[in-house]
Formats: C-alpha cells, structure tokens, sequence
C-alpha cells in the first residue's frame, strides 16, 4: 500500500498556534501584571517622584518594584518567543522579535542592577556606577520599547494595531522626553514624576496589548518552502 502525500507547492503551515497563543497571552498579562506592581509601589510611598527611585537601595518598595521590572523584561522576551514563529507578519525594518529580545533584557538588569539611596542622576555629586549601569540599562530598554511600537505601526497588516502603537509612540516620546528634561535640569519634580510614570504605564500597557494580539492571531501564517520537486 502507498501512502500519498499532498504538498503545497507554495508553502505549509506551521503547527504551533496553541504554543504561540500561550506565550503570547503569558507574556502580555504579565506586563499588566508588571503595571499593577509597579502602581501598588507608588501607591506604597507617594512621596516618591520618580519610577526608578521605587527600587531604589534601602527602599521599602524596591522588592516588589524590582520584581515589577524584572517581569517587565519577562514579559518582552516571552511575547519575542511567540513572535518567532510568525517570522513574516511581525517584520519591519527587522524582526521585532529581535528588539524585543534586548529590550526584555535591558529591563532585567536595571532590575537587578538598582540605583543607589534617591537615585542621582549620573556623574552628579553622589552617583554611584551602579546608577549608570541601572539608567542605562532602563533608559535603552524604554528607547527599544519605543523601537519596537515604530516597527508595529510601520506593518503593512493589524490597522488597528498599527494605530494603536503610533499613538502610543508619541505619547511616550513626549511625556518620556519632557520628564527626563525636567530631571536633568533640575525642574518641577512633581510635574517630571508624574510624565516619567504615565510615559512608563503607555509603554508597559503596550506590550501587553502588544502580547494579548499576538495572542489572538490564531489563524496560520503561510511560510514559504523550497519547490519539493
């Protein structure tokens, strides 16, 4: 007896959408989940201006700020997990699957590396190399982030996904540009505070829309193969 086998001679399909829903919807609750945390530290010490002094040396919402932040980073990584196997929808530019991947780290060592007691800006009187180390790693993590919603907003596919991260890419960028200014140069800490924590929550809630998408793109994605003739 001979088995027949029917190819496509243009492409097949890949198997793995549960896989891809599951990491995705895993990797989009927990940047909700890394919001939450993250207000819950503020609500904690509102005496506290800015989203880095939260984890902070000898700060008593530095445990779970810095678990926030690490799961920030899980959760880019993971929605970069569940967008590799869609190599050909998620690409501009490059694949968004690879900034993701640096951003979700650059998350997890500012994490780990915290800033020291009131988080001075670097090279100001008092900053350790520590605060350089966590700055940079959390400055380039929300560049990234930034990155990435410009790669989603430029994809030819998702409309609305595609507005969605435009609008937030701005958003981001103003709040985000206006606080750090204020910081630098010694401004309304009050007013550069609350910009750093609302450009922050914009770009957190979006990788979890980001995630929550990914999710429900359940439809397969074609994926071209070689002529088997």
């Amino acid at each position: 007896m001979t088995e027949t086998i029917v190819r496509s001679p243009r492409f097949t399909v890949r198997p793995s959408n549960r896989r891809v829903a599951l990491l995705a919807t895993v990797g989009g609750s927990a940047a909700f989940l890394s919001a939450g945390l993250i207000w819950l530290s503020r609500l904690w010490d509102p005496s506290v201006h800015y989203v880095s002094q939260l984890g902070a040396t000898g700060m008593p919402t530095a445990p779970v700020f810095n678990s926030a932040l690490l799961l920030l980073g899980m959760a880019a990584v993971l929605v970069d997990r569940a967008l590799l196997h869609r190599p050909y929808v998620y690409v501009a530019g490059w694949p968004i699957a690879a900034t993701l991947v640096v951003c979700g780290a650059c998350f997890a060592v500012a994490s780990v590396v915290t800033c020291s007691p009131g988080c001075p800006v670097p090279f100001t009187p008092g900053a350790l190399p520590q605060d350089l180390i966590h700055i940079t790693a959390a400055v380039l993590g929300f560049v990234l982030a930034i990155v990435a919603m410009a790669q989603v907003s430029a994809l030819r596919r998702r409309p609305w996904m595609r507005a969605a991260s435009l609008v937030t890419l701005v958003a981001v960028g103003l709040t985000s540009f206006t606080g750090a200014m204020l910081a630098v140069f010694r401004g309304d800490t009050v007013l550069g505070g609350n910009l750093e924590f609302t450009a922050a929550t914009l770009a957190i809630a979006w990788f979890g829309v980001l995630g929550l998408q990914v999710a429900a793109d359940r439809s397969p994605e074609p994926v071209p193969r070689s002529d088997p003739r």
